[in-house]
């Protein structure tokens, strides 16, 4: 009786059983890929595979109207040379494509452009807040803006306004391309008296990229003292020329705004 208990069920739930999405996916593996004789390889791979995909592509319901979500390299990233993004940890971020208070500014008669620093600023903010950074390229794609130029001119308009803030981005997180606002934000600080550890927090930098800036403005500090050029500061720190330029800039900006030398 047990037994034809057990066959009237199986013959009942064993064909629902086969129409489960790891069922496809297993069969897939099976019939296409190699898997005939590695079934239990298949179903570990198949976990995997959608462990994944439940992290980095999350319910649609949990997204708000206006709301996407997009993959930002994890904040905890360390770059160097010739290491490239197929090789970064990626974490998923949800981002307001726009906001209520946004969108009513937009209806009380703003112009999108004249909104577009502050977008693109919040939309930074908005991904680091959930470990992710983002590159001008894609708050670019997010925000209408075609070019990479665009985007940092929005950038500069946000920084005009808005001068005491560092925005989170791979240029300040992880040095990527050339910019003196988180140089500048970190050597002001230290000669503030705060520690790397309050600058890092404060400029939303890395704590080792914090002290290689404040220890070259010290370099570049007594060879200027020294009466060094350019060039053989360069020479002697093994920083290029512009790089060098940028923190003698930092220097003489400081000692003109308190008339004397720092």
């Amino acid at each position: 009786m047990k037994t034809s208990g057990r066959l009237r069920k199986k013959a009942v739930y064993g064909p629902l059983s086969q129409q489960t999405l790891e069922a496809v996916l297993k069969r897939e593996l099976l019939t296409n890929f190699g898997f005939e004789n590695m079934g239990v390889v298949a179903d570990v791979l198949i976990q995997r595979f959608l462990a994944i995909i439940e992290e980095y592509a999350p319910s649609q319901k949990k997204l708000r109207p206006y709301q996407t979500l997009v993959l930002a390299v994890n904040k905890h990233e360390r770059f160097g040379y010739g290491k490239r993004m197929e090789q970064c940890k990626l974490v998923p971020v949800i981002l307001n494509l726009v906001t209520p208070e946004e969108l009513q500014e937009l209806a009380d008669g703003s112009k999108m452009q004249e909104l577009r620093p502050r977008i693109a600023a919040r939309i930074l903010k908005e991904a680091y807040e959930q470990g992710g950074v983002l590159s001008f390229s894609t708050v670019g794609l997010l925000i209408g803006l075609h070019s990479v130029t665009a985007v940092s001119n929005a950038v500069v308009l946000f920084y005009e306004q808005n001068p005491d803030e560092v925005l989170p981005h791979s240029g300040t997180i992880f040095d990527m391309g050339r910019t003196l606002t988180h140089k500048k934000a970190s050597v002001l600080l230290k000669h503030q008296g705060l520690l790397e550890k309050e600058i890092a927090r404060r400029i939303n930098h890395h704590p080792s990229n914090v002290a290689r800036y404040n220890n070259d403005d010290e370099r570049v500090g007594r060879l200027l003292e020294e009466g060094k050029s350019v060039e053989m500061i360069s020479f002697i720190t093994g920083l290029s020329m512009s790089v060098a330029q940028e923190y003698i800039d930092i220097r003489q900006e400081m000692q003109q705004q308190t008339g004397k030398e720092t």
